[in-house]
């Protein structure tokens, strides 16, 4: 029994605090076999003596000597607990083991799962289109609005045209000029063709005439009846139109024949050249007009009325919505599971589909770009999902559904196979790793214990999650709730939860 009588002393300050000691000791042993209320409150009675007397004297010894004698406290208490619990030949109570804990457990679970993978991208337009200009000069008309729809072949914007027109003016002229000279080879003329032949006729009749002056003057030569100079003038005259009639046939023959090869693909080399001419300043004339090149929105205006424009300056930007791509980063742990052709579902935050019953839309994997953005950091891989957009309104002024720049969440899942599953809850992570308790069945009359399982978390599927690297088979318990208090080999007392709890 812990008497006044010890030679203690000290402050009321230093009494209150070994005081509480004494209490935190004691409670620390209250869980142990201390037989009734009455010895319980003979020990507080002894404790509040000890505290008065620690007031009452307060030398520095008597405070150290007091410290000892706290230590000496549960021996003390036990002792005056046998004591007056009255049972005869008990010098000291043991202590009683701790009950065992309540814990919460769950069978381990083997099925099919697929891998899954939630991650987001953002909307872009399938076509994509900064509209430059291909001419220099300045702008003259651009009638078009950022925002409106507009269809391939519209005029966006138009620079100036004088002189480009004046030149075409010109060229088309010379073109007109070659296409004459050209005809005019290629066939001749009606009454070119009749003059030569009426010469032709001309000289053949003179030739006709010549000839039979000729013959009548031999004749009466031969008989002397004339003179010998005037056969031989008529000679002259014979030949000389003989020779007419010949220039006058081949004029003739040339007339009606046409021009030359040679002269016609002189003529035709002309002509092309010259309409090539023309085309070309048609292409610069075409130029110098920015037309769409598709049908889509016009979403940026990058000049206006008066500015002046060089070749390769941005007029607008527009962008093709009948069909959208969805570019999402997938980590490079999961893109052996994703194939082109695979069908995916996203959510798009305010925008449900109103075709499905859950507002989600169904896109398929275009591509995968097979290269990240390592220089960076990034370890994941662009794949490209493409959706068939909804357009509201009219078909003059559509309205997407889907627009440039919206966030998606896309969900995809991967090849099944057969894992080990147990709850989330049951997942234990410290710094040395991840570990879950297992049941060790009851065997002698012993309660359950349990065993400490290191595991490998795999992915998850709804509340539950796989495992690998352990022993643990489909059937088996493990701790859901109270994990956190055990200790391996720690006794425990089962609560089965069902599968709707």
């Amino acid at each position: 029994m812990l008497s006044g009588s010890a030679d203690c002393g000290g402050s009321q300050r230093l009494s209150g605090t070994l005081r509480r000691s004494i209490y935190q000791t004691f409670s620390h042993y209250k869980g142990r076999d201390v037989s009734d209320d009455t010895a319980k409150n003979s020990v507080l009675r002894q404790v509040d003596d000890f505290s008065r007397a620690l007031r009452a004297k307060a030398s520095e010894m008597a405070i150290r000597s007091c410290l000892l004698v706290a230590m000496m406290v549960p021996s003390v208490l036990f002792g005056c607990s046998s004591a007056v619990s009255g049972k005869p030949g008990s010098e000291q109570v043991s202590a009683a083991a701790p009950p065992p804990a309540l814990v919460r457990v769950r069978e381990v679970r083997q099925q099919q799962i697929a891998p899954r993978l939630v991650a987001v991208g953002t909307v872009r337009p399938r076509s994509f289109s900064i509209i430059a200009s291909a001419a220099d000069g300045v702008v003259d008309e651009f009638s078009q609005e950022q925002g409106s729809f507009v269809k391939a072949g519209t005029v966006l914007a138009q620079l100036r045209m004088e002189s480009t027109e004046l030149a075409l003016d010109e060229q088309r002229a010379v073109l007109a000029e070659k296409i004459a000279q050209h005809q005019q080879i290629l066939e001749p003329r009606k009454e070119d063709v009749e003059e030569a032949e009426a010469q032709h006729l001309a000289s053949a009749a003179a030739s006709a005439h010549a000839e039979q002056r000729l013959k009548e003057l031999q004749s009466l030569a031969s008989r002397g009846a004339t003179n010998p100079s005037a056969v031989d003038d008529a000679e002259l005259t014979y030949n000389e139109v003989r020779h007419r009639l010949l220039a006058a046939n081949a004029v003739f023959q040339r007339v009606s024949a046409g021009a030359r090869d040679e002269e016609k693909q002189q003529a035709n080399a002309r002509l092309q050249a010259q309409e090539k001419h023309v085309a070309w300043l048609m292409a610069e004339k075409e130029k110098r007009i920015t037309r769409a090149p598709f049908d889509g929105f016009l979403v940026q205006e990058q000049t206006y009325l008066g500015q002046w424009l060089s070749k390769g300056d941005p007029v607008a930007t527009m962008v093709q919505l009948d069909e959208v791509d969805v570019e999402i980063p997938v980590d490079q742990g999961f893109i052996s599971q994703v194939a082109i052709g695979h069908s995916v579902r996203l959510k798009i935050a305010g925008t449900p589909d109103p075709s499905s019953a859950d507002g989600r839309w169904t896109g398929t994997v275009n591509s995968i770009v097979p290269r990240s953005a390592s220089e960076t950091g990034s370890r994941s891989f662009p794949v490209i999902v493409r959706i068939k957009n909804r357009m509201n309104g009219t078909p003059d002024v559509p309205i997407p559904t889907l627009r440039e720049g919206m966030v998606a969440e896309a969900e995809f899942f991967g090849s099944s196979f057969q894992a080990i599953l147990v709850p989330k809850d049951t997942l234990v992570r410290t710094s040395r790793g991840t570990f879950v308790f297992a049941i060790n069945s009851a065997t002698d009359g012993k309660p359950s214990s349990v065993r400490q399982v290191m595991v490998q978390p795999g992915i998850s599927q709804d509340e539950w999650i796989q495992v690998s690297g352990s022993d643990l088979e489909s059937g088996m318990l493990v701790v859901t709730e109270g994990a956190e208090r055990l200790r391996p080999f720690q006794s425990v007392q089962l609560i089965q939860e069902t599968s709707d709890e």
